[in-house]
């Protein structure tokens, strides 16, 4: 016999989804919103990662990674030129944690651990979010911009971001094998 009660609750609607066949989606990851949400082909969203479309559409590109207990979506209601909602480029990396509102984040873009990206930013191609930095609502950050420490910005000449993103994607070629897929479930 189970100690647990069963929720009384019903369960709350899915939100309307694009989803790519190609797509690794855990099955205890959390799509939730009443707008459209599109994640494109060889993208890998980990177990208790949340995508909440509530209040604007979310849109995450191909070959991107969303990490465990990271948030991504508006959290508020939507100003009126943010409609179009948080647009996640090709290439992206959102880490463990992280919290992103952004309207758009550029391709190749890595956000790493609990780093926080406020409502309304735009952070440009090939950028890197350090751990635990912050982007104000409605920054811009323009592309190839490190932010690191407290605040410290740079900018990446390596020019480096051809590997990077090559990185990434034979990330995503591991983690197909590790992740698996419930696509079934969110559609």
């Amino acid at each position: 016999m189970s100690s647990k009660r069963a929720s009384t609750m019903p369960a709350p609607p899915k939100p309307p989804t694009s989803l790519a066949s190609s797509l690794i989606i855990a099955e205890h990851a959390s799509l939730t919103g009443t707008h459209l949400i599109t994640l494109g082909s060889n993208t890998v969203v980990h177990p208790r990662a949340r995508l909440n479309s509530a209040h604007a559409p979310i849109t995450v590109g191909s070959n991107c990674i969303i990490c465990e207990r990271s948030l991504i979506g508006f959290q508020s209601e939507a100003a009126a030129n943010e409609r179009k909602g948080a647009v996640i480029e090709n290439g992206v990396v959102i880490e463990v944690g992280a919290v992103v509102e952004a309207r758009t984040v550029g391709e190749g873009t890595v956000i790493e651990v609990q780093a926080k990206i406020g409502k309304g930013a735009v952070l440009g191609k090939h950028c890197k979010i350090g751990p635990l930095c912050e982007i104000a609502e409605g920054e811009i950050v323009p592309d190839f911009t490190v932010v690191y420490g407290n605040g410290m910005r740079r900018l990446d000449s390596s020019g480096v971001e051809d590997l990077k993103l090559k990185m990434v994607a034979r990330q995503i070629e591991v983690l197909k094998k590790l992740i698996p897929s419930n696509i079934a479930k969110f559609q």
